[in-house]
């Protein structure tokens, strides 16, 4: 079974797995290290190539029902530059109909987006260490509910296959209190789970998408928004990191 991640360059694609890797708690990957994708000295993460292969993840899922189960999931890491410039689609054409095609195939998609400009706090990304601060300009509001409004029509488009679509705002820890987040939402085994998933998303559109209110409505009225749920994650808390594969691993178990 396959998972494609997407989203722009540097927005955090790879890093998630390389915390999953490093500090998995209840979301467990044992067969990468995670020195493999990122220097421990500098932090800094390793780019994805265009053209690079497909990675299996050998993941343990700690579920109530199951107890810890192995699943192995083709994790698709796409380069960011094919999202976030148009050019390089056109220069290299081939790897953009495969990477289209590795889309459409797939059983879920995780989009990753960053903040924009209007929801990150100054305060929080000054305190925040050096690897942890963008590199390159947060999009302003208007770019932001724009680059959402393309995402969706490329859902709309490639994933009318795709049983499960997640959108998570990653880099949390510049725009919120993410103990405070981790600590309210965060899964509970011996509980059960996590909190309904429909209202943990309707909280997380109503608290941190507000700005594209009206472009997420008319997006969630389609068929396939009907599959989409929304996250918050950030690699410096594994609560909220795990959340979206803890939501995706019972359909991907049992299926």
């Amino acid at each position: 079974m396959s998972i494609v991640v997407i989203g722009d360059r540097k927005t955090g694609k790879t890093s998630m797995v390389r915390a999953l890797a490093e500090h998995g708690k209840y979301v467990k990957i044992s067969n990468i290290l995670a020195s493999d994708l990122y220097n421990p000295s500098t932090k800094e993460i390793a780019g994805t190539e265009i053209g690079e292969n497909p990675r299996t993840l050998n993941m343990e899922v700690d579920l109530p029902a199951t107890g810890p189960r192995q699943l192995n999931i083709l994790w698709i890491d796409t380069p960011g530059e094919f999202w976030s410039n148009p050019q390089y689609r056109k220069d290299y054409p081939a790897a953009w109909q495969g990477m289209e095609n590795k889309v459409k195939q797939s059983k879920a998609v995780i989009l990753m987006l960053p903040p924009h400009q209007s929801l990150v706090s100054r305060t929080r990304i000054n305190m925040a260490a050096h690897h942890l601060q963008p590199i390159d300009t947060l999009p302003t509001t208007d770019q932001w509910v724009n680059g959402l409004q393309n995402w969706f029509d490329f859902l709309q488009q490639n994933c009318q296959r795709v049983k499960h679509i997640v959108i998570t705002l990653h880099k949390a820890d510049l725009f919120c209190d993410v103990e405070a987040e981790g600590k309210d939402w965060r899964y509970r085994p011996d509980r059960g789970g996590a909190a309904p998933w429909y209202d943990y998303s309707d909280h997380v559109v109503e608290s941190y998408f507000g700005v594209a209110n009206q472009v997420i409505r008319k997006y969630k009225g389609t068929e396939i928004g009907s599959r989409t749920n929304f996250f918050i994650t950030t690699t410096e808390n594994q609560e909220l990191l795990e959340l979206p594969w803890l939501y995706l691993a019972p359909y991907l178990i049992y299926n």
